[in-house]
């Protein structure tokens, strides 16, 4: 009884103790996130009219605007080649660039490739935080609204007098609150419709811009994106949808085009119309985005216009194709379409005008937009940059040689060479409106752009700070944890190391990789690798040849397994698997690939039930809701690839995943019934969920997890540890093993370190409409769906290797635990430190900030919620309602 106590009490103290240290390792990673991720605040005031320097020039001329209206035609995730490609079903956009009659640019975006921060540097000119990828999913947030930041819209309202209207992506009336005076918003989360949200943007090309007032038009489509999403670029979707927005460019145009001769020939003061078809973001190979891979950031603009003076690029077949590579930043948009609307440039744009749409502008008054532009940036850069001082207009009037002749690159601060370069151009200027002055400011103003948008800063470093003392605290504490409680560290009284050799060197590999951009992206490379040597070192340590050869099988399964999907960011478009299994030609090689799954899903079920010796009635039920289940996903899959799916065989699935839980861990328990069959119930009841969440041409991979995991088990009567190896040092434990297997499968089902590898598609399953939290779940189930496998693989591992005793069993998953968080607690703080260290670095936003996102997830989602709560509640409940002596001679690991 007094064992009992102490045993119990001692349980107490551990999950306290646990309780404890994860909160402060949480708390320390909330703050740490608060001071890298913090939001951009914008530094406040809007620019005037009044503000606007006076012509420096000789002529003293005001510019005119040069459109009196505008179009703005965003297409989601219109990516370069739709547009200019010799693949394109935009006949019409390209009949308009071949003529002359349009101007087309690839329009390059910056990480987050993701619909909010870009439409923040469309509209603004600046660079938007990383925060707002994260904000971009949360349909409720308020805070990432531009109300009181100066923009190309709120310009065109209260300075231009322009009437504004908005149909399409609802973000749009997040970002601008109260801006437009008639709008119609469409969730841009829903990404399984790709028709209806289009044609609720389309039903007001008639009724709003060819009858109704507006001056400026903002329409937002939806459904390529989404396309993109569900079945990638080269869906048979997708040329249908160019055709269909290619149709409504040309009813836009062709409308606009006879208004304008109505308006002109009314007024003699009537400007045309300017209209432009843009892409917020592009898409890759997968039709995903939020990267920063050439794919994900080319982007296109159109400039449709009277007044945009193209060159005619002629009828050749590959004549658009050099637009694929006549680039520009996006952030110039806002500064372009400011000046030929006639109002002033948002007052914190980092952009800069693009000179082949002010080339139809009468020179003087171009050289007058030019220093206006160039006088705005340096604004900015004075706000940035102590050493750039204030610039007399009078004194460069006076002495214009003496600034003229200055080499600013021999100044030594940034600052003074970008206020040398601005004097410079200024007084070039002040003497003529010539090429020269004209090439002196864009010298100035492409300096400026590039060092603003490369200069890093907002960072909380006091929150970082803290938040890495706690994150050492709660290592250190999760260190002794595990040093007291069944999983040391190091042998006190041996004065060695406790834990196996390739555990150290596996985990401070990791911990080295975290240093490197290029080990970042290519993540799977380590833990690929890591499988494939622990896997040797067992088959090269096993005391027999039926030890060996299983290995050496599950070596060759997982050389199947990382061939099936190319990730990362290299090699990320090279053949794979995936993509053979997606040629159309292989569609009758896909669909048995997946009905053979789900058809050995209840193979498996059955030969287990049979092992176990599972009550027969009780057998059939279970067996046939698994059955169902799994028709309930093919269905769904099948209807999705070839129409927009249903909410029914989802909801199915769901509701039946939760009958096969409480069934195999509740009522399929009892007194007579192993914590093993259980445990194994329970994995089999999960798997219809993890198919319906995930693609059709990855669900053979759950196949051959099944079958490395079923090489753990031999025939032996002798159990051994899951966390204990034969004694050999270079013997890697299985726990070791399990745990690179589900880092490992993370990244075979496609899954990267770049926001563009989350697959919103598959979180749209059974949803009608969006919701915040349940697509967040089932966006986390589909991406960690690998991960999660292998996590309940692992307890029933676990639970077959416990042996009779109650308390050994606790005792190993208060080691294991411990052990985990210990580990994630060193990721999480040496890559807080790394963050910190590179926070200037080229990459912080592309590289180190996704992955500490990813990091997030790992830590807060995997090893906390999935593995450590919702693990010991499964734990709990298995062994409450089952007996704890699971073995059976063929079941022996």
């Amino acid at each position: 009884m007094g064992a009992e106590h102490a045993r119990i009490q001692s349980g107490r103290r551990f999950a306290w103790a646990l309780v404890l240290l994860l909160a402060v390792e949480f708390l320390g990673m909330g703050l740490f996130a608060k001071g890298f991720f913090p939001y951009k605040k914008s530094a406040g005031g809007f620019a005037m009219p009044a503000d606007q320097p006076k012509d420096i020039g000789s002529n003293r001329t005001q510019p005119e605007a040069q459109y009196d209206r505008l179009v703005l035609m965003v297409i989601d995730a219109l990516r370069n080649d739709f547009v200019f490609g010799n693949e394109s079903q935009m006949a019409y956009t390209q009949q308009l660039l071949r003529t002359g009659k349009a101007r087309g640019f690839t329009a390059r975006a910056q990480a987050p490739t993701v619909t909010m921060p870009r439409l923040k540097a469309l509209m603004t000119g600046t660079v938007p935080g990383f925060l707002d990828a994260v904000l971009n999913i949360a349909e409720g947030d308020t805070s990432s609204s531009l109300q009181h930041q100066d923009s190309l819209l709120w310009q065109l309202r209260e300075n231009g007098g322009k009437r504004i209207n908005m149909f399409g992506d609802d973000t749009w009336l997040r970002l601008f609150p109260g801006l437009f005076a008639n709008a119609d918003g469409t969730s841009s989360f829903f990404v399984a419709d790709t028709v209806e949200v289009d044609n609720n943007v389309t039903r007001h090309v008639q009724s709003e811009i060819k009858q109704g007032e507006w001056d400026v038009t903002v329409l937002h489509y939806l459904g390529l994106d989404h396309i993109g999403h569900l079945a990638g670029p080269h869906s048979a979707l997708m040329g249908p949808k160019q055709r269909e927005m290619d149709g409504v460019v040309k009813d836009i145009h062709e409308i606009v085009m006879a208004q304008d001769r109505d308006r002109m020939a009314a007024s003699g003061n009537a400007r045309p119309t300017l209209m432009v078809v843009l892409g917020d973001h592009a898409m890759n190979e997968l039709g995903n985005h939020g990267g920063n891979s050439q794919l994900e950031t080319s982007t296109a603009f159109v400039f449709i216009g009277d007044n945009v003076n193209a060159q005619p690029l002629g009828d050749n077949k590959n004549a658009l194709v050099r637009l694929l590579t006549d680039e520009v930043a996006q952030s110039n948009l806002a500064p372009t379409l400011a000046l030929l609307l006639g109002v002033p440039i948002p007052k914190e744009s980092l952009g800069v005008p693009l000179p082949q749409l002010l080339e139809s502008v009468p020179l003087s008054q171009r050289m007058h937009m030019l220093q206006t532009a160039a006088t705005q940036i340096y604004a900015v850069v004075r706000a940035n940059e102590p050493t750039a001082l204030q610039v007399s207009l009078t004194e460069i009037r006076a002495h214009p040689h003496t600034y003229m002749a200055a080499d600013c690159h021999d100044q030594l601060l940034i600052g003074a060479q970008l206020q040398c370069l601005y004097m410079a151009a200024l007084a070039q200027h002040s003497l003529a409106a010539n090429d020269d002055a004209e090439r002196a400011y864009y010298t100035f103003m492409n300096a400026a752009s590039k060092h603003l948008s490369q200069a890093l800063d907002g960072y909380g470093l006091e929150y970082m700070g803290v938040g890495i003392a706690l994150l050492a605290v709660a290592t250190l504490g999760l260190l002794w944890l595990c040093q007291h409680n069944g999983a040391p560290i190091v042998h006190t009284k041996a004065r060695q190391l406790a834990v196996s050799i390739p555990a150290v060197v596996m985990w401070a590999s990791q911990l080295l990789a975290e240093q490197s951009t290029s080990l970042v992206e290519e993540e799977h490379q380590l833990w690929y690798f890591w499988v494939q040597t622990l896997l040797a070192l067992r088959a090269a340590t096993s005391t027999g040849t039926s030890g060996m050869l299983r290995s050496l099988a599950q070596m060759a399964v997982f050389r199947l397994v990382r061939a099936w999907n190319q990730t990362g960011q290299k090699w990320a478009g090279e053949p794979d698997i995936r993509g053979m299994l997606n040629a159309p030609s292989a569609a009758p090689l896909l669909w048995t690939l997946v009905i053979a799954v789900a058809l050995l899903v209840n193979f498996a079920c059955w030969a287990l039930h049979r092992h176990f010796r599972r009550p027969p009635g009780w057998s059939r039920v279970f067996r046939g809701l698994l059955a169902a289940a799994c028709a309930c996903a093919l269905a769904y899959h099948m209807q999705r690839a070839h129409t927009q799916p249903g909410t029914g065989p989802a909801r199915g699935v769901f509701v039946l995943t939760a009958l096969l839980v409480v069934i195999g861990c509740v009522v399929g328990s009892g007194a007579k019934t192993p914590a093993s069959a259980v445990a194994l119930d329970a994995l089999m009841g999960f798997m219809p969920l993890l198919l319906l969440l995930t693609r059709p041409h990855n669900h053979a991979l759950f196949a051959f997890f099944a079958a490395i995991f079923a090489l753990f088990f031999s025939n032996s009567s002798q159990p051994s540890s899951i966390s204990s190896s034969t004694g050999h040092p270079l013997r890697p434990s299985r726990a070791l093993v399990l745990q690179a297997l589900a880092h490992a499968s993370f990244f075979a089902l496609g899954n990267s370190n770049s926001l563009a590898s989350v697959d919103l598609s598959n979180a749209y399953a059974g949803v009608s409409q969006y919701n915040e939290v349940m697509v967040g779940i089932l966006v986390f189930i589909s991406t960690w769906a690998g991960p999660v496998w292998w996590a309940m693989a692992g307890a029933a591992l676990l639970v077959l290797n416990a042996g009779p005793s109650r308390s050994q069993l606790l005792l190993r998953v208060r080691a294991l635990v411990a052990g985990a968080h210990l580990w994630q607690a060193l990721v999480l703080l040496s890559l807080s430190c790394v963050a910190t260290a590179m926070r200037s670095h080229l990459f912080v936003w592309s590289v180190f900030s996704p992955r500490y996102l990813y990091q997030i997830a790992w830590f807060a989602g995997f090893y906390l919620v999935c593995g450590t709560a919702i693990g010991f509640i499964w734990l709990a409940a298995t062994m409450r309602f089952s007996v704890h002596s699971s073995f059976v001679p063929a079941m022996h690991v």
